[in-house]
């Protein structure tokens, strides 16, 4: 089944919803921006690369390998059966053989505790693989994110470098005309410079998401479409309702709590295995002939190893449980960090804009009244530089919300991870 994602408002955004109270609720208005071709960009990536990460793979081979062990587990139940040769020490050394079948009637436990050990195993593996879907998905859009951030920042440098040429160009003009000092001119090539060297770096990064997101699906010729279209309105999230979702849906802590089955059952069979076992058998041999009865097995290893055994199973079940509460707070800090950064981000957008737009009506009137003399060459390259980054501050207030917003509905849970073949969840 295709990875279904709810976070369609970054990408095409056709559908908006809202937390409250911890319960899932589609809001009295939607979201309709993006076209169709945008509206699963992101949605295409996180597809293929859950369909084709080798540690997604893993895991799923590790789920059908842990629902062998519970149908394995619970064949203990039925008789087993056994051969013997008996070499007898008569003349000529007879061979006699001896079939015998053992059917387990009261074990104190082993059995059922193994079954319930191999189920919550079954059910933690399954669990560990919606958490590597989960890992890689938000992965992939953290890095597809990042692609944009860095592409269109490259984007606004080059233009911005593009500016300063043209105005470095100008001032040898002025100054080859003796109408303008030297250090005008050198503020205007040092100024290029500066920006030449950030384009530079902002390729790098680029470069460097890029190869992240195509490590993830497996592709080293892949190409990242333009940037997605900006929703028309933001989603509002309230602390107990995405954490109270994030918390019930963490694969993470599911898979925890799990383990904690799985070693409580060993610890029924540690303490289980204390006790004596009894089983009915029959066996045939051409000496005995057929011989039906009751069988009390009782075994020590070691001492009081077992008794040792048991007591160390209930301190992992204690060790278990702790991991639960570190794994709790480790995911309330992941979601209140990228709440405050959505809301952060989403804060300073529109002012941002505002801002980009007041710069850029600045600098174009600094330029003209440099022309009259009323502004000195100094107050020019400062308005062209506070027009470039207001720019990159819109870009980076955009790239943080959508990126953050993306990864707190992959949190949340707001999508459904691919089912494994014959899997019944």
């Amino acid at each position: 089944m295709k990875l279904r994602f709810f976070y369609n408002l970054l990408i095409g955004l056709c559908i908006a919803t809202s937390f409250s109270g911890g319960a899932l609720a589609l809001d009295s208005w939607r979201i309709l921006s993006a076209s169709e071709g945008e509206l699963g960009a992101l949605q295409g990536l996180i597809d293929r690369a859950v369909e084709t990460h080798p540690s997604i793979a893993a895991a799923a081979a590790s789920a059908r390998a842990a629902g062998a062990d519970v149908r394995a587990a619970k064949w203990q139940r039925f008789p087993s059966f056994s051969v013997e040769g008996l070499l007898l020490d008569q003349p000529g050394n007879i061979m006699q053989a001896q079939a015998v079948v053992d059917q387990p009637l009261w074990t104190g436990g082993r059995i059922s505790g193994a079954i319930n050990r191999a189920s919550a195993r079954a059910g933690a593996a399954l669990a560990a693989y919606d958490e590597a879907v989960q890992a890689i998905a938000i992965s992939t859009a953290q890095a597809f994110f990042e692609v944009h951030r860095w592409r269109e920042r490259s984007k606004i440098l080059s233009e911005s470098l593009e500016r300063h040429n043209s105005m470095v160009a100008t001032m040898e003009r002025r100054y080859a005309q003796k109408v303008s000092p030297l250090s005008d001119l050198e503020l205007a090539r040092s100024r290029a410079l500066q920006i030449e060297q950030q384009r530079y770096q902002s390729r790098a990064q680029e470069g460097a998401a890029s190869s992240r997101l195509r490590q993830l699906l497996g592709d080293p010729f892949l190409s990242v479409g333009r940037v997605p279209s900006m929703p028309q309105a933001w989603l509002n999230f309230t602390d107990e309702g995405i954490t109270t979702q994030a918390l019930g849906y963490s694969p993470a802590l599911k898979r925890l709590r799990l383990d904690a089955q799985a070693v409580d059952a060993e610890a029924r069979i540690a303490r289980a295995s204390i006790l004596p076992q009894l089983s009915g058998q029959y066996s045939y041999s051409e000496i005995f002939g057929h011989r039906v009865g009751l069988v009390l097995r009782a075994q020590s290893d070691g001492g009081l190893s077992r008794f040792a055994a048991a007591e160390a199973a209930r301190q992992r079940v204690q060790a278990i449980e702790l991991q639960i509460a570190a794994g709790e707070r480790q995911l309330l800090d992941q979601t209140f960090a990228l709440l405050r950064e959505y809301e952060a981000a989403t804060g300073r957008l529109a002012g941002s804009e505002s801002a980009s737009a007041s710069a850029r009506l600045v600098m174009e009137s600094y330029m003209r009244q440099f022309t009259s003399g009323r502004r000195t060459w100094l107050d020019v390259m400062n308005a062209v530089r506070e027009a470039n980054t207001a720019e990159i501050d819109v870009i980076e207030a955009r790239m943080s919300a959508q990126s953050s917003l993306s990864r707190i509905m992959l949190l949340s849970g707001q999508w459904a991870p691919l089912e494994l073949p014959g899997d019944e969840r």
